[in-house]
């Protein structure tokens, strides 16, 4: 039994991983970006929602402002498995045709701008950069590969600006992250009774789950700047730095009811309620944006965004057991780009119409897809309109339609890491309503 030691810990750690191999950035922080489909939002600092994308936003504010967007991220979600088998190479059972898995998320953000003199403003920014959300059926076939993934993350960010010339405005500010993260996973203790010959032992038939969670806070900082290049032409960039975190809580079990998963721990320490450390890094970007007025009511937007995934090089977990040595996943991501166009028309001094289109590339390489979060490179269609209630008071409605293109997932037991999960093939499909609403205010 001690033999099979390590390759037990890589099955019950492994509940860590699949959740952290996906894209999970956000970009859902303005309601009235997102009506463009982010569309020049480095270079737009019309309201202090754009912050997020910018802190050099933070000096186009005339006085004070105040924006307050909530996003409502509806999604539609199924799976068609053609192959489900265990690593005894027995069907794993279950619904091979899941549906719901990736789950609804609210997310809100906060900007503040004030104008403290001619060349410098300050800026406040609250938002939630990174997140994910997926829960399938504890009987579904592909349970060994993962369960409920969630993870929530909350970032402020105070900004200082300062004009540097008539054109040019610079800004920099720290990032203070908080993240919290949750795992769960099925563990085919039938097939490991059954390798080491367990009497009774039933390939599928008696699971135990595991339970990770962790949290942490986390520190890094951002960059920009903004440039009237010319009267029509406005250009921006913004770097966002890698945040780290060692998100540390209980890494609990749930063994089976047959008692298989119980001799397992009584022979070998494993499957014991303790303590662990999930190093997690949220990567790097750098935005660039440009807003090009065509005539008095026309403007054309323009966003290039690039997220340093390849940082994600490697996910480890440290158990506080010492029976159970460190588990560490290496990953394949590739850097990935986002780029969008947009359009605003300006119908009167009170109403403002955006629309933009877009493509979010995954970090995810087809031959590591997991079906915690079946990442798919996505196109993006949006509309929106903005209201001047009053001097003070804009009223901002957003809708948007994310197409993520079918992808395959094809999984078995000669990957890394998945010697103990079994095989499972087969493909995955959504789609995502997007909804918006925005308040500005200029007290």
């Amino acid at each position: 039994m001690r033999k099979t030691g390590i390759a037990i810990l890589a099955l019950v750690m492994m509940v860590a991983a699949p959740a952290l191999g996906a894209g999970y950035g956000l970009k859902e922080h303005s309601a009235d970006a997102m009506a463009a489909a982010y569309a020049g939002s480095a270079a737009t600092g019309t309201d202090a929602s754009y912050l997020a994308y910018n802190p050099a936003a933070a000096g186009l504010v005339s006085d004070v402002d105040f924006s307050i967007s909530v996003v409502e991220i509806l999604p539609g979600s199924s799976g068609a498995y053609q192959l489900a088998k265990t690593s005894a190479g027995t069907p794993s059972g279950g619904s091979l045709d899941p549906h719901g898995f990736i789950k609804s998320a609210t997310v809100p953000a906060l900007g503040l701008r004030w104008r403290i003199s001619d060349r410098w403003a300050f800026g406040l920014a609250i938002t939630a950069p990174w997140g994910l959300a997926t829960d399938y059926s504890n009987s579904w076939a592909g349970r060994y590969y993962g369960l409920k993934s969630k993870l929530l993350t909350i970032d402020v960010t105070p900004i200082v600006s300062y004009q540097l010339t008539r054109d040019i405005t610079v800004a920099a500010g720290p990032q203070i992250e908080y993240a919290q993260g949750t795992l769960t996973s099925a563990i085919d203790t039938g097939t490991l009774g059954a390798l080491n010959g367990i009497p009774g032992s039933v390939p599928g038939g008696q699971d135990s789950f595991a339970r990770l969670s962790g949290t942490n806070w986390g520190y890094g900082y951002e960059l920009g700047a903004i440039d009237h290049l010319t009267d029509d032409l406005t250009l921006g960039l913004s770097y966002h730095s890698a945040i780290q975190h060692d998100l540390r809580g209980p890494l609990t079990f749930k063994l089976d009811d047959t008692g298989i998963g119980a001799t397992i721990r009584a022979l070998t320490g494993l499957f014991t309620d303790t303590h662990n450390k999930t190093r997690l890094t949220m990567p790097d970007m750098v935005l660039f944006g440009a807003r090009l007025d065509l005539s008095d009511r026309w403007t054309g937007l323009l966003e290039a965004d690039w997220t340093n995934w390849s940082r994600v090089h490697e996910l480890s977990v440290v158990a506080a057991n010492p029976l159970q040595p460190d588990d560490v996943t290496t990953t394949s991501w590739h850097n990935a780009l986002f780029g969008s166009l947009g359009l605003e028309y300006r119908v009167d001094p009170r109403w403002m119409l955006r629309d933009g289109v877009a493509y979010d590339q995954s970090p995810v390489p087809d031959a590591t897809r997991e079906p915690r979060i079946p990442d798919a490179d996505r196109i993006w269609l949006s509309t929106g309109v903005s209201y001047r209630w009053s001097d003070k008071t804009d009223i901002k409605l957003t809708a948007s339609r994310l197409y993520n293109l079918k992808t395959d997932v094809a999984l078995n037991p000669t990957q890394t890491g998945n010697a103990l999960r079994g095989t499972l093939k087969g493909s995955t499909s959504s789609f995502v309503d997007v909804l918006g609403l925005q308040f500005t205010f200029r007290p």
